[in-house]
C-alpha cells in the first residue's frame, strides 16, 4: 500500500500484525515508525511496550522474545526491527515463520532503507507475508507540499526560490531536508520566512559555486571548470548529485539558445541557477545543437558509469572535461 493509504488505515485503527515498509525513501519509513509509536503506544508507555532492533545486532529468537512479550500499559507492543534483511541467514527462516503466525496484541514493524527484491527467496517471502508500505520518494507537487508541512512543524516557511534551491541541493531526498531544514530553522533566528540568500548561506552557497562550474563549462575554460569541481566537492557536494544538476544547466543553456526571450507570466525561464547570470544567450551560442545533442549523451553515459558502480568524482571530471572541450570534442 501507499504510505497515504497506511495512514488512513492506521487513523482508523485498522492495525495489521506485521508491517514491512522498504523503498528508497528512508525518511518516510521512520515517518511510518513514528505514525505507528503515535497510535499504537499509550502515552508514558514506550520504555515497557516498545523497542527497536537492528537485523545485523539481532537474532530471530530475539526478535520473536520481544514480539511476544505481553503489552503493560498499551492495547499493543510494537516491535520495530530497522535492516531486517540483513538478518543472519540462520535466522531468516524462524522470522519468517513468526510473519505467518503473529502474536495476537503485537505490532512488527520491520523496516528496510532499500527496495527489496522478490528475487531473492527472503526477501520475496517476507513480501508475502507482512502488509506492505511503499516508502517511494515522492516528487513534483507532493513533495514541495511535505516539505512545507516539514518547515511548518519547525515553525518556519520556505520563499518559492528558496525552495527550489533546497530542493534541488538535496536532491529531493528527505533526510537530506530534515537536516538542511534544522539547520536553517537555527539560522533564521526566530524569522518565519527563509529567503534563497538563508538556504546559500546555510548550504554553503553551494548554488552560486554551481553557476560559476556551469558558466565555466559554458565558455570552455575546463580548467577553471575542473577547480570548481574541486571546491563544490571539498565543500560537501555529493559528486553523484552533479550530474542531474549540470543537467539542469545544460538543458537551462540549450533552452537559452533556442528561445532567447522569457515570457512575462509563463513559458520558458532559465534554469533557476543561471537566473542573473550575465550573457548567458551569447553563453549558450558557443555551441552548436549537435554540441548540446553529444552532451545529452554524455550525460547519459556519466550516470549510467555511476549506476554501475564506477567512482562518482573521476566521472564527474571525465562529464566536465568532455563538455568543456573544444568544438570538435577533444
Amino acid at each position: 500500500m501507499t504510505f497515504s493509504a497506511f495512514q488512513e488505515a492506521v487513523e482508523r485503527r485498522e492495525l495489521a500484525p506485521v508491517y514491512l515498509f522498504h523503498g528508497e525513501e528512508p525518511y518516510i519509513a521512520r515517518l511510518g515508525v513514528a505514525v505507528l509509536k503515535r497510535t499504537v503506544l499509550t502515552p508514558g508507555s514506550e520504555a515497557f511496550d516498545f523497542v527497536s532492533l537492528i537485523g545485523r545486532e539481532t537474532t530471530a529468537e530475539g526478535i520473536m522474545a520481544q514480539a511476544s512479550t505481553v503489552p503493560m500499559l498499551s492495547e499493543k507492543r510494537l516491535t520495530v526491527v530497522y535492516e531486517f534483511d540483513e538478518l543472519g541467514v540462520a535466522h531468516r527462516t524462524k522470522l519468517l515463520d513468526y510473519m505467518r503466525n503473529p502474536v495476537e496484541g503485537s505490532c512488527l514493524a520491520l523496516v528496510s532503507f532499500k527496495r527489496l527484491s522478490t528475487k531473492n527467496k527472503f526477501e520475496r517471502s517476507a513480501l508475502e507475508n507482512a502488509t506492505i508500505v511503499e516508502c517511494n520518494r515522492p516528487g513534483g507537487e507532493m513533495l514541495a507540499a511535505l516539505v512545507e508541512r516539514m518547515a511548518s512543524e519547525r515553525g518556519i516557511s520556505l520563499k518559492p526560490k528558496a525552495m527550489l534551491v533546497l530542493l534541488d541541493w538535496t536532491d529531493g531526498r528527505l533526510n537530506r531536508i530534515d537536516n538542511e531544514l534544522n539547520k536553517l530553522s537555527a539560522y533564521a533566528e526566530g524569522r518565519q520566512v527563509v529567503t534563497l540568500d538563508d538556504v546559500e548561506q546555510v548550504v554553503g552557497a553551494k548554488a552560486s559555486g554551481l553557476r560559476d562550474l556551469a558558466l565555466s563549462v559554458a565558455e570552455r575554460r575546463r580548467g577553471d571548470a575542473l577547480v570548481r569541481l574541486a571546491e563544490l566537492i571539498e565543500g560537501g557536494v555529493d559528486a553523484a548529485q552533479l550530474v542531474s544538476q549540470l543537467y539542469g544547466c545544460w538543458m537551462g543553456l540549450w533552452l537559452a539558445r533556442t528561445q532567447p526571450a522569457p515570457r512575462r507570466g509563463g513559458g520558458w525561464r532559465p534554469h533557476h541557477v543561471l537566473l542573473g547570470a550575465p550573457d548567458l544567450r551569447e553563453k549558450a551560442l558557443l555551441r552548436t545543437s549537435r554540441e548540446y545533442a553529444r552532451g545529452v549523451d554524455l550525460f547519459y553515459k556519466a550516470d549510467l558509469d555511476i549506476r554501475k558502480g564506477m567512482p562518482p568524482e573521476p566521472t564527474v571530471g571525465l562529464l566536465i572535461c568532455g563538455l568543456a572541450g573544444d568544438a570538435d570534442g577533444a
